[in-house]
């Protein structure tokens, strides 16, 4: 046995890990190898044995065919691939992986093979944000579709050996559910869905909540086949649609219309109503493949004869569906359902609909909370007339319900110049007893995205507006926000600098202190598991950062007689010379004497991946500073407007690590705004109260400052650098960790050019900030 590799295996593999039949295995296995591959496989068990034993245990049953095919030099690869399939589906996916080394792995390092969801996400999801203007999720499902939030994607595509065509087909699968929300096809938009319940639905009340497509189509005695008729006709007027808005997609997606067109031509023709639909579907694939189709069957061309070139309206599609039925009815008896296409996917009218009143209750308390802000809070009471009755006004444009003292806005009789560019129906002001209140840009967004959806703005809404603006007005902790420039009264207050007077705004900001409630979940001890390995080798680390001892030679006083300089003294008394009087060794101790501060942005830009991320660097951070010993306190901020700057209480310095804090961890989650200038004074001031040698305020943040006001640009950024020198000032050490692209371009002004950090991977954040932390405290 090869002494060597014995030890080099329990440096990777401690004795008491392994039992002895394990260990003679595993050192027999690697004889058979050259010292360079005994070193690769070394390398790689090392990395895999502290996720899990049992993929190590199988990655090693598996070495030896995958060697037959890689080098030792692929072999970082082919491991990086195994992790990836473990961490996403367990360790049946990674055993299933191991197993065919040519096609899940050598196939894709030569570019031969299928693309997974996972390799396109990082690229689909800008792209996908881009073309809809808002922030859609993406996820895998069985097959395409979509819930109007959420586009599904199938796992993989496997249409073409070369993994960039099979990117265009991800792309184009993303882009057509984008174009089937854009055209409504689930009847979301107030207006599509009062012209398709006109004439099933008149004067039903309950409509507003009601899934208007679905009571659509549960009109006609065979749903199944109405449903597929409607999803088939909203597919054609999707692809329409890409090809007018985006044609150099649909003509790169040629070659896969043209697959799929052979692919659907071999397959048996079915019989009755299947046998028109599927018709159709091949002319539809022939026109986006660039070719003609011409149909056998004569129903089926009576149905292509009337789709229109073009066809764009809602009113067409519910037109044509009822047609189509009509014409196929006679054989809808014996209709066996046709699988979709594969860019067309499945409809999900039930999840669009979950998802569509979830979208509605949450734009409404955006609204009102935003809305509230703005308002006095004289606006929640009701204004009497000198005879202490009500004033009656009439009833205000684009509100569905009347009676509300504050509503939108209509103007009436002449026009000024604001009224000339009001568009008309559009909420661009409030009606606040006769003044007008011109809405922020984001609240006006949210009005128009509010009246899509119920056809006006409820005056429920406006009202309960007011109302919380009177409660908070009646708070001394949450007064109104004078437009005029006023200071604030209560406590906690701070002020604001002003790079443009040169000067504080005095008393400018509220900050409102908040506690989190811990939560029982998964997430820590998910977290836990998934960074077992490297929890172990921080806590080491850490751990040799401790209290340092050191002998301290020649002092005038000390634990033991300095030997060497006990004989120097003797010989200059032999050479007549004075000796020297230190004589002694002294024992020091460096014990570090730290005090760090972390403050948590908790803003919503931080919402998925970026805030997951920021509490798993959290718990790893905090389990690594129990073995170390520094004094650490953690705390989130985020609010709306200078009225209410919110810090949000996660763990105190004197408080254990406990499960409480573990559970306040898990319960971080994205808020409002970033207004960093009074949480940063705030806690300067905690921590000068602090006895301790080195104290830090380290910020953890995805994005520079900005809130809902006019705190943003060159002022918001102003405003935190004076806030970070202040804190310079006290003793007080700031330094930033941001996962911010564009962070070069103000962090260092703000912070100074050595005190922050740029992450470029979200991913790495979690084991990044213990390493950075551990580099600026040693």
């Amino acid at each position: 046995m090869d002494k060597r590799v014995a030890a080099r295996l329990q440096r990777v593999i401690p004795e008491h890990e392994l039992n002895s039949w394990e260990r003679e295995q595993l050192l027999e296995q690697l004889s058979a190898y050259d010292p360079q591959r005994q070193e690769a496989v070394l390398v790689q068990v090392g990395i895999l044995w502290p996720v899990s034993h049992s993929l190590c245990f199988a990655f090693l049953e598996q070495l030896e065919a995958g060697l037959a095919c890689l080098d030792a030099q692929q072999l970082p690869e082919w491991v990086k691939g195994i992790l990836a399939a473990y961490e996403a589906d367990g360790l049946r996916a990674a055993r299933l992986y191991m197993a065919d080394v040519e096609n899940n792995f050598l196939c894709r390092l030569r570019g031969e093979n299928g693309l997974t969801f996972a390799e396109a996400q990082g690229r689909l999801l800008p792209y996908l944000r881009g073309l809809a203007g808002r922030n859609l999720q993406l996820a895998t499902g069985e097959e395409a579709a979509t819930d109007t939030e959420t586009i599904f994607l199938p796992r993989e595509v496997t249409f073409f050996q070369n993994r960039d065509d099979n990117f265009r087909v991800f792309k184009l699968l993303a882009s057509f559910q984008w174009a089937f929300i854009h055209q409504d096809l689930y009847c979301h938009r107030h207006d599509t869905a009062n012209a398709l319940a006109a004439g099933f639905a008149a004067g039903d009340a309950s409509l507003e909540q009601a899934d208007v497509l679905e009571l659509f189509l549960k009109q006609f005695p065979h749903r199944q086949l109405a449903g597929d008729i409607y999803h088939l006709l909203q597919s054609v007027r999707a692809s329409f649609f890409l090809q007018s808005h985006l044609p150099g997609l649909m003509r790169d997606a040629r070659p896969f219309f043209a697959l799929q067109l052979e692919d659907l031509s071999r397959l048996p023709l079915p019989e009755g109503a299947a046998a028109s639909l599927h018709a159709v579907r091949l002319w539809l694939l022939a026109r986006l493949a660039g070719g003609q189709c011409s149909s056998r069957s004569a129903a089926a061309a009576r149905l292509i004869a009337r789709l229109p070139d073009g066809m764009t309206s809602m009113a067409e599609v519910f037109s044509l569906t009822a047609e189509f039925y009509e014409l196929l009815r006679p054989a809808a008896k014996d209709y066996d359902p046709l699988p979709p296409l594969v860019f067309q996917g499945t409809l999900q009218t039930q999840a669009a609909h979950r998802a569509r009143l979830a979208r509605r209750e949450a734009r409404k308390q955006k609204f009102i909370e935003g809305l509230a802000a703005i308002l006095p809070p004289e606006s929640g009471k009701k204004k009497q007339t000198t005879e202490d009755q009500p004033e009656k006004r009439q009833p205000a444009a684009n509100v569905l319900e009347g009676g509300a003292n504050v509503s939108p806005m209509q103007p009436q009789g002449g026009k000024d110049e604001d009224e000339e560019k009001q568009i008309a129906g559009e909420p661009r002001f409030i009606c606040l007893d006769d003044e007008k209140l011109a809405l922020p840009e984001e609240l006006k967004n949210l009005a128009r995205e509010i009246e899509d959806d119920l056809g006006g703005l409820p005056a429920f809404y406006i009202a309960s507006a007011g109302m919380k603006a009177g409660s908070r007005g009646k708070s001394p902790l949450a007064a109104f926000e004078s437009e005029d420039g006023s200071a604030l009264r209560g406590e906690l207050l701070y002020d604001e600098w002003d790079y443009r007077r040169q000067g504080f705004r005095k008393d400018w900001c509220r900050l409102i202190r908040k506690k989190l409630h811990p939560v029982k979940g998964t997430f820590v001890n998910n977290t836990m598991d998934t960074y077992r390995g490297q929890i172990i080798q921080l806590k080491r680390q850490f751990e040799m950062m401790q209290t340092r001892h050191r002998f301290v030679k020649r002092q005038r006083d000390g634990d033991e007689i300095d030997v060497d300089a006990l004989i120097e003294a003797h010989a200059d008394v032999k050479a007549g010379h004075v000796p020297s009087e230190r004589l002694f060794v002294r024992l020091l101790r460096d014990e570090r004497d730290i005090a760090a501060l972390f403050l948590v942005d908790m803003s919503s830009s931080t919402e998925g991946w970026v805030g997951t991320a920021l509490k798993e660097s959290l718990v790893l951070l905090s389990e690594a500073l129990e073995s170390l010993g520094d004094r650490y306190a953690i705390h989130g901020f985020s609010g709306m407007r200078r009225t209410r700057s919110e810090v949000y209480h996660v763990k105190g310095f004197d408080e254990p690590y406990s499960d409480e804090i573990k559970g306040r961890i898990a319960a971080i989650a994205p808020i409002d705004y970033t207004r960093m200038g009074p949480p940063i004074r705030h806690f300067t001031a905690e921590l000068a109260e602090v006895d301790a040698k080195v104290r830090l305020l380290i910020l953890l943040t995805d994005g520079k400052p900005e809130d809902y006001d006019d705190y943003k640009g060159e002022y918001a950024i102003e405003d935190t650098r004076h806030a970070l020198l202040e804190a310079k000032a006290a003793g007080i050490h700031p330094f930033c960790i941001t996962i911010d692209r564009e962070a070069q371009d103000y962090m260092a002004h703000m912070f100074g050019k050595i005190n922050y950090t740029f992450i470029d991977d979200v991913r790495k954040l979690p084991l990044r900030v213990p390493e950075i932390y551990r580099a600026i405290t040693s």
